[in-house]
This record gives C-alpha cells, structure tokens and sequence, in this order.
C-alpha cells in the first residue's frame, strides 16, 4: 500500500527544523558590561589627549631665571619690561658681569643672561638650549625682541645629533616603558617566585639601559664619557618595574588602567623632555618636580651637559622612588603570600550520638 504523502496540514511539517549546534546567536552585552570594558580607553584618550595638548602647545614661562649683567636701573627696566608681557613669568636677577652670567648660563643655574652692553655687536642674550630646547627658542623668538637683544649667543647647546633638542626625551622613553611592560608580561606569565620576578625585572632594565645608552651615544643623541648615565637609567628601569609590578599583584586586572595613567598619562606631559619644567602650566609644573620620569630625565641632563651640576636633588628623588617600589614589591608579595594561605575550616558542631537522641 503506498504511503500517503504529507500536506501542510501535516504536524510533523510544520515544526521548525533544528538549528545545527554554535549558530545560536550570542546574547546582547549588557550596558553595565559594556561600561566596565570600555571605561578606561575613553578615560584614557581623554586624560591624555588633555595632558597633552594643555602641556605641549602652550608654552609659557614661570619663574623662569633671567640674569642683567648691568646696573641696578638696567635690571629693574628689564624686570619692568617682561613683567608687562608676562606677568609672574621670569625671576630677574643682577650678575656681576657677562663672564660670570655667561659661567651660570653654562652651569645650568640661570635659563639666560641679558647683556646690555655686548661689546661692538650691542646688547646680547645668553641661552642654553642644552637646559631645555623649548625654553631657549621662546627666548630666541620672544623675549629677545622685547629687550631689543641684537645677538643671541647659544653657550651650551645640545649634542650635534640631537638636532631637535627632543632626544633627551626619546632616549629616557623606552627606559621608562620597559619597567611597565615587564610587569604586564609577568602578570600574563603566570605565577612566579620573587627571584624570579626580580631577576626578569633587572634583566630588562640592564638591556635597556646599556642599549638605549650605546644607541644614544653612538648616534650623538647624547654626548658620550659618562658613565654614570648607565647606572641611572637602570635604576630607574628598576623602580618603574617594581611598582608596577606590585601593582600588578595587588591590582592584578586593574594593572594596565593604574600603570598607564602613572607612566603615560602623568608621566610623559610632564616629564620636561620637551617643554622645560618652568614652561609647563601649574599642575603640570607641580608634577614634573615629584615624578620619577621627570625626575630622570633631570638627572640626566644634569649629567650629560652640566658635570653633574644639580644632580643631588633629582638623584635623591629617583632613589625615593625606587625605595618607594622596593617596599611595595615586598609589601605585595607578603600580602599576595598571605592571601594564598588555605582558610581553615570552621569547626563543625558535635554530631549526635544515640545516646543523646530523645527517648
């Protein structure tokens, strides 16, 4: 007999074929999700972008020191003079004479000195674009104009590499990126003993170090025959690695949030490397005075250009730091020890016996 062939009326038509298994389409990312991923990008390109383009592109001096190699009258004209265009901005002092501003210009203790009578030439400005390129070009361009400078002599100018007068600040860069990234790389690495982690953070920071300084020298980025350049990028490879990374095992999933906003977001707007710390505007001149990337790279300038002239107080706030990083590293792996302990369990009541049943 044959089979009767099925209509749409049909039961067994109608029913929806089953979907073959992984196309089901995933569900909708809730709003409170979406918010706890994308929190930190947009905080990120806002805060950065801020720092950034309120600290690079407006440049205007504070306090910046200005020697008058002249008399008393010829300085209080000078004061008189940048007061109106800039208020607040230059801290005019008298020098005995051009030799010895020209001495202080050369040491790093005065941004510039102002001669009035320069000799056949007329009146000259000394600048230093070894103290900080930003700031000696807005005294080539603005100041000398207004005290009617004929000459800007430049008494001690970066290496004859650094063209750009940046690359100070591109050297100091990736010292200061290795420390972060290694902590990142151990957080994903898995657990890992504190030798361990202490030996992969040294092993960075003395690549680092030796390569960035080679690369740097050899290309006369920065002038060669200090070797204490060495030790000091290495340290502060080293503190930059330790607080992250004991950030990393407090924070663990929090790190790169905490660890951007303190190397990037703060640290490079206001590290001086391309507007100097005194034509920073004010909260950013607050930080470039405490921040260990700040703090290096006057270090190093203090260094490279000046025979260590002013390298106590930024050498003693990298060594702050860096003590700073060694007791959290040591506090987070105390605290990270501690929570690993196994809990003991609670005591459980006394079962009872038959004895102790009711009758």
């Amino acid at each position: 007999m044959p089979n009767n062939p099925r209509t749409s009326e049909d039961p067994a038509m109608n029913m929806p074929a089953p979907e073959p298994p992984g196309t089901t389409a995933p569900a909708a990312p809730r709003p409170r999700h979406l918010a706890h991923v994308l929190w930190f990008p947009l905080f990120f390109v806002a805060a950065f972008a801020t720092m950034a383009l309120t600290s690079f592109t407006h440049p205007s001096p504070h306090h910046v020191s200005l020697g008058v190699a002249g008399t008393a009258r010829q300085v209080a004209a000078v004061e008189r003079t940048l007061d109106q265009a800039d208020p607040g901005g230059f801290d005019v002092r008298q020098v005995a004479d051009a030799g010895a501003g020209r001495a202080e210009v050369a040491r790093g203790d005065l941004a510039a000195v102002y001669v009035p009578d320069g000799g056949a030439d007329g009146s000259e400005l000394l600048v230093s674009s070894a103290s900080g390129s930003t700031r000696a070009t807005y005294l080539t361009h603005a100041v000398a104009p207004r005290l009617d400078a004929a000459t800007v002599h430049d008494v001690r100018h970066t290496a004859s590499g650094d063209v750009s007068g940046t690359g100070l600040f591109f050297a100091g860069m990736p010292l200061a990126l290795v420390g972060m990234i290694t902590s990142i790389v151990l957080l994903q690495s898995g657990p890992a003993s504190p030798r361990r982690r202490l030996g992969v953070i040294a092993a960075t920071g003395a690549f680092g170090s030796l390569f960035v300084h080679f690369l740097a020298t050899g290309l006369d980025v920065l002038p060669g025959g200090h070797p204490l350049l060495l030790l000091y990028g290495f340290l502060f490879t080293q503190a930059i690695g330790w607080l992250t990374t004991a950030a990393a095992l407090v924070a663990r999933k929090h790190l790169l949030p905490i660890a951007m906003t303190f190397v990037l977001i703060l640290g490079v707007p206001t590290s001086g490397g391309t507007v100097s710390g005194d034509m920073l505007p004010g909260f950013a001149r607050a930080l470039h005075t405490v921040l260990p990337f700040a703090r290096f790279l006057d270090l190093t300038r203090a260094e490279a250009y000046f025979g260590g002239h002013g390298a106590l107080a930024p050498l003693l706030a990298l060594l702050g730091w860096a003590a700073a990083g060694a007791g959290a590293l040591l506090g987070a792996e105390l605290w990270t020890r501690r929570s690993a302990r196994p809990k003991p369990d609670k005591a459980l009541p006394p079962a009872k016996t038959p004895d102790s049943l009711p009758a």
